[in-house]
């Protein structure tokens, strides 16, 4: 009877030491799998955050692109007008060269309003004048038809670069702003936030909303031109 006892007392002790392990073994398990979950959510947002700030590079990026393109586009126009206007008035517009220089010290959106500004007043003067018939007279000897040449070739370039930023200005607008929407966009740096943001809310509009009429301008003063080579 006593060893009975005996051995019920060391296979109970046993049930609860072997209890005691499983516990220890699935608290370890759970840990485990805990550490492994954080670890892989960490991985997943770092590679999201990653993600996200690639795209708004390239974003910027592109946005920069469009930028710089119709900033070629308008000193391309405006040069066609100044060198027109030169033909035609060589002592009123004779500061013309200096003019365009001073645009050099602006930056951004600044650069784009003054040379746009700049661009409306020539148009606007020849707008008063028969300018093909003033031309027929001018353009009489090889050495004005070279700089025709050169005015339709700055004209026919500022319509075509001009053309093609506003259209992809239009597209990238609506980009960045659907991406700086996004929840994934609060990862990214505080700079480009307001790069994208400077490029969305300022010089992308301007550029949509003055781009159609600076290309209008320079078709019109492309064909001019093509009528005499």
């Amino acid at each position: 009877m006593r060893t009975y006892f005996s051995a019920s007392k060391t296979l109970f002790i046993s049930f609860i030491a072997l209890s005691f392990l499983l516990v220890q073994i699935s608290t370890a398990k759970a840990f485990s799998m805990n550490d492994l979950s954080s670890t892989a959510e960490t991985a997943k947002t770092a590679t999201d955050s990653a993600q996200t700030a690639t795209d708004g590079a390239t974003l910027l990026n592109r946005a920069k692109n469009v930028y710089s393109g119709f900033s070629d586009s308008t000193e391309s126009l405006i040069s066609a007008q100044t060198a027109t206007m030169s033909l035609i008035n060589p002592t009123q517009h004779a500061g013309a060269v200096e003019q365009i220089s001073s645009f050099d010290s602006a930056t951004g959106l600044t650069k784009l309003m003054e040379m746009n500004s700049y661009s409306q007043s020539l148009k606007s003067e020849m707008g008063g004048m028969d300018l093909t018939g003033r031309l027929k007279q001018l353009l009489n000897n090889p050495a004005s038809l070279d700089k025709a040449k050169s005015i339709y070739t700055d004209a026919s370039g500022a319509y075509s670069s001009g053309k093609q930023s506003v259209a992809e200005a239009k597209t990238l607008y609506t980009e960045i702003k659907q991406f700086m929407a996004a929840p994934s966009s609060k990862s990214l740096s505080s700079s480009m936030l307001s790069s994208l943001g400077d490029y969305s809310d300022k010089i992308l509009p301007f550029i949509i909303e003055n781009g159609p009429e600076q290309v209008k301008t320079a078709a019109n003063l492309a064909n001019v031109f093509k009528g005499f080579l």
